[in-house]
């Protein structure tokens, strides 16, 4: 048999792995557009603030790894340009000799990713415009950021990446007043949003909220100037473009493939299209949502690999395989001093599910109150008053401790536990990781005040 890869990041890597480990004579092929494979993406903040100091530490298997440890071919600089599902065969350019070619397969996985995600009026050509999505952006701000002296930022965007990039700007000296985030919203849309806004305030961060950026435009080489839709506009000394990620499906989008709206495809809980042969995994996909009963668009480190490997699996007929499971949108990031987690829905979407649905939030120490360096964490609960049922949580904590909490709420959602199951929880406690009352605990007897 022979499997052509799409992509050469962990979601075809694991499929690759997981074909490789049932099937030695096996042809398997990988195909990335780019240099470099196996990169945890999610460290480029803590690369470019040079925390980590080297782009090599952010690579997990190299070309060679790949080719003489696992024996699997991995051809990089080569971009799969388009693909014939009726003849089983897809066109490949080689970047470096500047030829095309075919190859045929028996199965194919698609793994092509994401990409940044850009919009009419922000696409201008400009040195000190950036984006953060792959090494190549991550390598270039940075030499960028040493070799040039940067007094101010402005950051659209106020997902993950443009919230974790803002101590990387403080690193080099940048002054908080002087860097800008704007934005319709940050990640929570909740009063979980009020310790975000804290911290930045803290550090001086201008937040401006409820405001989008309809375009920019070039004053000179050192300048930028940042228009809003309202007509106002500022000056600044860099941009990063940082509003989301889209499917990296464009080539499909005159198939027969299936694929949600905005690119994303649709597969089954084996990772087959609708097309005979023809996988897809990682952050090219739609990941079927377990409480929103849907296949979303949430591209996550984690459900890549997942996803990979059972992609693989299924290809090689691994025996008593288990199907992916779906997702919660479980995600947790750093943002300055705070620590971040979320997983479920939020309040709105619970009632646009017809759920009786009411949250709460509280505040209560991290660990014991006389324990040295005692400070507060948040615990905000979203649940339905009728079943009990738990759908969704968010938490902010001073520590990653605190925040890796969010990952007993999102176990309490796969097991479909209720607010009184959440209050039996027996959680570890002692002065140094816990207050005596968990405070999961006490969200949670707050909660069941407040179900019929």
């Amino acid at each position: 048999m022979k499997v052509l890869l799409i992509g050469g990041n962990p979601a075809a890597l694991s499929a690759a792995s997981a074909i490789r480990r049932e099937h030695a004579d096996w042809e398997i092929c990988v195909y990335e557009k780019d240099k470099f494979v196996s990169y945890g993406a999610c460290g480029i903040p803590y690369y470019v603030s040079d925390k980590v100091k080297s782009l090599d530490n952010l690579i997990t298997l190299t070309k060679d790894d790949l080719e003489k440890k696992r024996k699997i071919p991995v051809f990089i600089n080569h971009e799969v340009i388009s693909v014939d599902f009726q003849k089983k065969k897809c066109a490949i350019y080689d970047k470096d000799s500047d030829k095309s070619f075919y190859s045929k397969y028996d199965y194919l996985v698609i793994a092509t990713g994401a990409i940044a995600k850009l919009v009419k009026g922000l696409d201008i050509d400009h040195p000190r415009v950036f984006k953060v999505h792959t090494l190549y952006d991550a390598k270039r701000l940075k030499n960028f950021l040493k070799s040039h002296q940067i007094k101010s930022v402005v950051i659209i965007g106020g997902g993950y990446i443009g919230l974790e990039m803002l101590e990387a700007y403080l690193a080099y000296s940048i002054e908080g007043s002087n860097i800008t985030v704007i934005s319709p919203q940050l990640v929570f849309n909740s009063e979980s949003q009020d310790y975000i806004i804290n911290v930045a305030e803290k550090y001086r961060i201008n937040l401006m909220l409820n405001q989008r950026v309809k375009s920019l435009d070039r004053i000179s080489e050192e300048k930028i100037k940042v228009n809003f839709q309202d007509g106002k506009s500022m000056n600044t000394d860099l941009v990063q473009i940082s509003i989301g990620v889209v499917p990296n499906t464009d080539i499909f989008k005159n198939s027969q493939l299936k694929l949600l709206p905005n690119g994303a495809i649709i597969t089954d809980e084996f990772m087959r299209t609708n097309i005979p042969n023809v996988y897809a995994a990682g952050d090219c996909v739609a990941s079927y949502h377990n409480i929103l009963e849907k296949p979303v668009f949430i591209p996550l480190a984690p459900t890549a690999n997942k996803q990979g490997r059972i992609a693989g699996s299924h290809i090689a007929g691994t025996p008593d395989l288990d199907p992916f499971s779906g997702v919660y949108g479980t995600a947790i990031f750093k943002v300055l001093d705070l620590y971040c987690g979320r997983t479920g829905i939020t309040l709105e979407e619970a009632k646009e599910l017809g759920y009786q649905a009411d949250y709460v939030l509280i505040e209560n120490n991290e660990i014991a109150h006389y324990y040295p360096g005692a400070t507060k964490m948040s615990v905000l609960l979203v649940f339905c008053t009728k079943t009990h049922r738990l759908l969704g949580a968010e938490i902010t904590a001073p520590s990653p401790m605190g925040a890796k909490k969010i990952d007993t709420l999102a176990t309490a959602l796969a097991c479909k536990m209720t607010i009184r199951d959440l209050q039996k929880l027996d959680l570890a406690y002692a002065p140094p990781f816990s207050s005596v009352w968990d405070p999961i605990l006490i969200a949670a007897n707050i909660a069941r005040k407040k179900c019929t």
